[in-house]
């Protein structure tokens, strides 16, 4: 939840950006002058209050377009749960007990009951994440798995774009399949949620490469990329996928349950509504700031018009604040200096030319890692302290835009229709 502060007996007004998602929710200060124009601009779901646990529980109870798993999962000797992976702030641990709840109400031995992680090319991840995502009571308990997206992987056909489907084998034989994500928006398949757990989640490594060079399109529901992961997970033969949508603590606030695309297409205009922010004309500064997804900071960059109000010869400040650093990502991954990088490497991102200056605010900096995610090495300037910002800024009074959810806000004069 973003604070802003105003103390003009010090003649600066502080700002509480949200930071360490999963990893305790310390709020970041920042600080400006207060002769500065500055526009705080968030996501309209900030405030929502949270869902109880029994909320979460009677949602994932009454599914739309799916049976209930405690009558569908009937018969099923053993299930798998997947759920997103650490670079994802989605709490899945209240999801996951009820779901465990209604798959015992239906006979599967809790025995039978396994996680696996959906990493697609990220890194795998251990205990301490699964603690993280999960809770120690379910770690303890139940077995859970990394997806490796490299071996162990089933084909099971073409989409109709004729991408090869190659999925988790541990997934696709199992007799019951859950899966626990959350929807932002999304550059590539208009929001993530739904079939995009699938793909590129517990895909192989050839089938995210081909995915990533399919047709796609902010908000466009009707995209080559938005198909094509909703018959990967048609061919997984997912049973259910439960969907939520996070306020500005990262505590559940809606929960969809269903088949991957009524989850979407049926919600579409509260989704919307919910991301929806409004857009800062005309400013010399844009600060936006890595929240949901703290690890990899180019999504708080690709959002349609981010950068398109910064007046010539401004500048750009990118926040981002998680112990883990930058994800490690197989696709787009650097990789060193010697070599092309990951299988899909791009160089790195330039910044546009009405841009001066580009700079990265960020506690735990990892320079190396960094550069996966396209931030050029040339006129870069990291900060580990906000005044270092403030210092190379100058005290000029600029008009400053805001975003503390860079990487989940949808502006409202750039929404698609379906």
């Amino acid at each position: 939840m973003v604070t802003v502060i105003f103390r003009r007996e010090v003649y600066f007004m502080l700002i509480q950006l949200p930071a360490h998602s999963l990893y305790g929710n310390e709020p970041v200060d920042v600080q400006f002058p207060n002769d500065w124009d500055v526009q705080v601009s968030s996501f309209q779901g900030e405030s929502e209050p949270a869902l109880t646990e029994r909320e979460i529980a009677e949602a994932i109870r009454h599914p739309n377009c799916t049976p209930p798993i405690r009558e569908a999962a009937k018969g099923c000797k053993n299930a798998v749960i997947i759920f997103d992976d650490i670079t994802r702030a989605t709490p899945v641990g209240p999801i996951a007990k009820a779901v465990i709840a209604e798959l015992e109400e239906a006979g599967v031995p809790r025995e039978k009951i396994e996680f696996m992680a959906a990493v697609g090319g990220h890194r795998a991840m251990c205990r301490e994440d699964f603690v993280r995502k999960l809770g120690e009571d379910i770690v303890n308990e139940f077995r859970v798995w990394s997806h490796n997206p490299f071996f162990n992987c089933v084909y099971l056909g073409k989409t109709s774009q004729q991408i090869p489907i190659e999925l988790n084998a541990e997934c696709v034989y199992a007799d019951f399949k859950v899966a626990i994500g959350a929807i932002f928006p999304h550059v590539s398949t208009g929001a993530g949620g739904g079939g995009k757990i699938i793909l590129p989640g517990i895909a192989s490594m050839e089938t995210i490469r081909r995915w990533h060079l399919t047709d796609s399109g902010m908000w466009l529901t009707d995209s080559d990329c938005r198909r094509t992961v909703t018959e990967a997970a048609d061919l997984l033969g997912l049973n259910i996928k439960i969907d939520v949508l996070m306020n500005g603590r990262g505590e559940i606030a809606r929960v969809y349950a269903g088949d991957c695309e009524s989850n979407l297409q049926d919600h579409y205009d509260e989704i919307q509504r919910f991301f929806c922010t409004r857009h800062v004309p005309d400013v010399d500064l844009v600060l936006t700031n890595n929240y949901f997804k703290p690890t990899e900071p180019n999504c708080a960059l690709v959002q349609m018009g981010m950068l398109e109000t910064i007046r010539p010869g401004g500048d750009i400040i990118l926040s981002y604040h998680s112990p883990q650093g930058c994800a490690c990502h197989y696709v787009w991954g650097k990789w060193g200096d010697s070599g092309i990088g990951g299988c899909m490497y791009r160089k790195q991102w330039r910044i546009p030319e009405n841009v001066n200056r580009f700079f990265v605010f960020t506690k735990y900096p990892d320079f190396a890692t960094s550069s996966s995610y396209h931030l050029n090495e040339d006129g870069n300037f990291f900060a580990r302290q906000w005044g270092e910002i403030m210092d190379a800024l100058g005290k000029s009074p600029r008009r400053v835009a805001v975003y503390p959810y860079g990487d989940a806000c949808c502006f409202e004069d750039k929404m698609g229709t379906r």
